[in-house]
């Protein structure tokens, strides 16, 4: 997840995706080059989250990262990713939606 935010007034969620992309990895998309996976719904903090996917061939060294926003960016194999995104150390979501992420990055290595 290394790029999410919140929808400005007047904007729409792919606009977002475009924005947020921009301020926070320095990448330069087009909304067509984002695929919407699922509309998600955060109980706890009363949040609706639509949920993209990017892919990209650009590089980590074509990304300038914003620093108070982004601690990190790598590549990772999907098993890589699995084993950090249970972990401690990544963001602390419920484990239906990890699943669910699971589940959908699976289905789009393929």
């Amino acid at each position: 997840m290394p790029s999410a935010g919140h929808v400005d007034a007047g904007e729409t969620c792919l606009e977002a995706c475009v924005r947020e992309t921009k301020e926070e990895l320095g990448l330069d998309t087009k909304q067509n080059d984002y695929k919407f996976l699922k509309e998600w719904l955060n109980q706890k903090g009363w949040e609706l989250a639509q949920i993209y996917l990017l892919k990209t061939d650009k590089t980590i060294k074509d990304m300038t990262l914003q620093t108070e926003e982004v601690a990190e960016v790598k590549w990772l194999s999907y098993d890589e990713f699995i084993k950090l995104f249970y972990s401690p150390q990544f963001c602390s979501f419920t484990k239906e939606y990890k699943d669910w992420v699971a589940k959908i990055l699976k289905s789009t290595t393929k």
